[in-house]
């Protein structure tokens, strides 16, 4: 290593161009970064649920419209208001990107006035062609059971009006063959140039995406801005899933330059308070921030997108690189003191010298940690594991090639003398000493404590609970799902019983047992089924239902302004399906998607002798709750793999099974800890909270590593354990307790978000890093000195 330190150290003008013509490149590339927050980041890739949804969508459409709930204080149906609906109406549908726009104005009418069987092939009755009865039409989206809690709410004061956008029919068809393809190489059956095909597909569907999502950023804006226009008669709110995502997107923007900003000017902070000098300063903030941009534009040359999961990236890689800097500064100026007529360069080759074995350790089980992500399963969380492994490298490789280059540009420093005993390190050598074995026993009782917490995780979170209640997400979603029906949609697919529907008496009896008992469910907001139309038609018939023979007559007569509401979207004759929607109500603090779906699978194949196969769940209900799933079965294997990994790696660093043992039992605890909190409170796992274990473990384990690197060097004085540790606690304790205070105060900034889990991962990070420095400082020690471990001198 001689031969690179000299190199860097005498070449270090050409060090400087190569430096700057590398970053300059991937800086280039940020212009094409790329966020993305669509439905495809919060499913399982590879799921079979997915493909089923994917092909049932072809049949019956996306369900990615946007809702625009619409409240009046007094009567919805009044003539001023209608001109007033009409009006948004209007402008709505002049928008470019709106394929139509469906309201209470041009729906079909069946009981207003009162519709017979004779009656349905004729002219529609709908308040757009002026032949409805307001006063009936009032009662009959209350009470209807295609619009009532649907189109109206029950009070008769909340309707939705349903935009659904244009869609990119090339955008759709790549994605389908893309989805195809992943499945053929799942089960190995594409060919060389079949899979070079498809990285170019899949390259293609994520610029078409990008497109389709800035396309959609400003339909949704243009939509906003109209309805602004129109708050002075009513309370609206706009809801869907293109706006959710198109939110999120928003909020990871704004998080991702706020936040980034703010912990780039604590940091700032933090390091002029602790070392009092410009240098000190601005050279580990210039290099962490370079480190980050260069990430970012590594991002944007591979095509990455960032998602919800990985969107706390920027903020992750500036602390990391900062705190491989603070332990070059650190130790820089330790030496200086210790030392201060030793040659400029020497100095800081003997700093480099010294610091890369801890801090390429460190590196190595970093990404051990971060690599664990790459077995969940999850596409965003695999994603987020390689990102941040390719980021702690550069992390790295930039900090020891940037602090030579600069420092030989600059002067040397004259470090003035300091306290390496600062007080709060050297307190915890104190208490270590004295009260290390009251340690031990409440080690003990947090274990049991933090035991019982795991035991009540969970990963049954509401969507909803994911936005404040200021973000009009939450308020929108709140409101549909109160009055409207629900928000988050659960299909079920009945296969082969399209034709046998309108002959079989016992078969419409069974579908419409199922229909009633979905709908009688607690969870469940509002149901459509084809039962739907035969309760209207059992309406026009006086009460009486009606026989397969009048049905086969009647089914032929519906209208097509019609048929488009109440039955091609329930039965699909080409493919023999009939197909019930079920909204869930996401407000429902007792809804738990897993056991919901167990319960009407099993009421369905158990209670109905539905044969199991003849029958799918599916909609993004069940796509979320897989995901979720996989999550905590993730969780398991994830922290199983990172200590596996991490004792690996603990052996080969410090070469002795006894302290690999010590240095591995204190970094238990920051995972324990957190992970035991969230039960105990009741917060569930959720897409960016699953990945903090592997981020304490990973950043908790670089204290252990440079705490046993120092000790087992200054154990070499005088082999004395208890002044070893008093040592250590003033030299590496300093960089350790520096580093960890000004990451944790970094996370501590994302509180101030507005998503709630980039809040949850802020926090639990940060009480994640401030344990791990307290267990490294404390119970690490004084396992040390409990089992006295052979550690050989030199």
């Amino acid at each position: 290593m001689n031969s690179f330190y000299n190199l860097v150290l005498k070449k270090s003008a050409l060090g400087l161009v190569l430096l700057v013509v590398v970053t300059g490149f991937f800086i280039a590339q940020i212009p094409d970064f790329q966020l993305d927050a669509s439905s495809d980041s919060l499913v399982l890739e590879g799921d079979n649920n997915l493909r089923y949804y994917q092909s049932i969508k072809k049949d019956y459409g996306s369900d990615d419209f946007l809702v625009i709930s619409y409240q009046v204080k007094n009567n919805l149906l009044d003539p001023k208001q209608l001109t007033h609906l009409s009006n948004l109406r209007k402008d709505l549908r002049a928008i470019e990107q709106v394929k139509s726009v469906t309201t209470i104005l041009d729906v079909p009418l069946f009981r207003s006035p009162p519709l017979s069987l004779a009656d349905l092939g004729s002219e529609g009755v709908s308040i757009d062609n002026g032949n409805a009865d307001l006063a009936l039409a009032n009662k009959e989206f209350k009470s209807s059971p295609l619009y009532g809690d649907n189109l109206v709410s029950k009070d008769g004061k909340t309707t939705a009006i349903l935009v659904s956008l244009k869609g990119n029919k090339r955008f759709e068809e790549r994605r389908q063959t893309r989805n195809s393809m992943r499945l053929k190489r799942a089960n190995n059956q594409l060919s060389k140039d079949e899979l070079g095909k498809l990285k170019s597909i899949e390259k293609q569907v994520l610029k078409d995406a990008t497109a389709q999502s800035d396309l959609q950023a400003k339909t949704i804006a243009n939509i906003r801005t109209i309805i602004d226009k129109y708050r002075d008669n009513a309370s609206l709110f706009l809801g869907g899933l293109p706006m959710i995502t198109t939110d999120i997107i928003g909020y990871i923007s704004s998080d991702l330059i706020v936040f980034s900003l703010a912990v780039i000017g604590l940091m700032t902070l933090i390091l002029a308070i602790i070392f009092k000098g410009i240098r000190w300063v601005l050279m580990p903030i210039g290099i962490s921030i370079t480190g980050a941009l260069m990430m970012t534009g590594v991002l944007a040359f591979l095509g990455w997108k960032v998602t919800v999961i990985s969107s706390n990236f920027f903020s992750l890689l500036l602390v990391m690189t900062l705190s491989v800097t603070i332990h070059l500064v650190v130790r820089y100026r330790e030496l200086a003191q210790n030392d201060p007529d030793l040659e400029y360069q020497q100095l800081i080759k003997n700093t480099l010298e010294q610091m890369l074995k801890p801090c390429l350790f460190t590196t190595l089980t970093t990404i051990a940690a971060f690599g664990s992500l790459l077995i969940s399963g999850i596409r965003p969380v695999i994603d987020f594991g390689w990102m941040m492994s390719i980021g702690v490298t550069i992390a790295l490789v930039l900090s020891f090639l940037a602090f030579p280059i600069i420092m030989s540009f600059l002067p040397k420093a004259k470090v003035q003398q300091f306290k390496t005993e600062l007080g709060v390190t050297h307190g915890l050598a104190k208490f270590t000493e004295k009260f290390g074995n009251h340690l031990l026993v409440v080690l003990v009782l947090f274990i049991g404590a933090a035991s019982v917490g795991i035991n009540k995780l969970s990963v049954e979170n509401r969507f909803i609970d994911y936005f404040k209640e200021s973000t009009e997400i939450n308020q929108g979603l709140t409101l549909i799902d109160n009055q409207l029906g629900g928000t988050i949609p659960l299909e079920i697919i009945f296969d082969d019983l399209a034709e046998d529907y309108w002959f079989d008496e016992d078969l419409r009896a069974e579908v419409h047992t199922v229909h009633q008992y979905l709908d009688g469910l607690n969870e469940t907001g509002k149901v459509l089924s084809i039962d739907t139309l035969m309760q209207i038609l059992t309406e026009a018939n006086n009460g009486q239902a009606l026989n397969g023979f009048f049905l086969n007559i009647i089914r032929g007569q519906i209208p097509d302004s019609a048929r488009k509401h109440v039955l091609d979207p329930y039965l699909n004759e080409d493919n023999g399906q009939l197909r019930m929607v079920i909204r869930i109500r996401e407000t429902n603090k007792d809804l738990k998607r897993g056991e919901l779906i167990h319960k009407i699978e099993r009421y369905i194949s158990q209670d109905l002798g539905f044969r199991e196969g003849s029958f799918h769940l599916t909609g993004m209900l069940v796509l979320y709750n897989n995901m979720l799933q996989s999550l905590f079965n993730s969780q398991v294997k994830t922290i199983a793999v990172v200590f596996a990994m991490i004792f690996i790696m603990f052996l080969f660093v410090f070469k002795s099974i006894s302290l690999s043992i010590l240095a591995l039992i204190p970094n238990t605890l920051p995972s324990m800890f957190i992970l035991g909190i969230m039960g105990l409170l009741n917060i569930p796992l959720d897409l960016m909270t699953i990945t903090i274990s592997a981020i304490a473990i990973g950043i908790g384990v670089d204290n252990a590593i440079h705490y046993i690197h120092r000790f087992k060097a200054e154990f070499q004085k005088d082999q004395d354990y208890l002044a070893t540790m008093y040592r250590s606690h003033a030299s590496i304790g300093l960089a350790m307790f520096y580093t960890s205070i000004t990451v944790t105060l970094g996370f501590l900034i994302l509180a101030l978000s507005n998503f709630i889990p980039s809040i949850y991962f802020g926090v639990f990070t940060a009480i994640a890093m401030l344990s791990a420095l307290l267990a490294n400082l404390t119970l690490l020690p004084k396992l040390i000195l409990m089992v006295k471990p052979k550690i050989k001198t030199a």
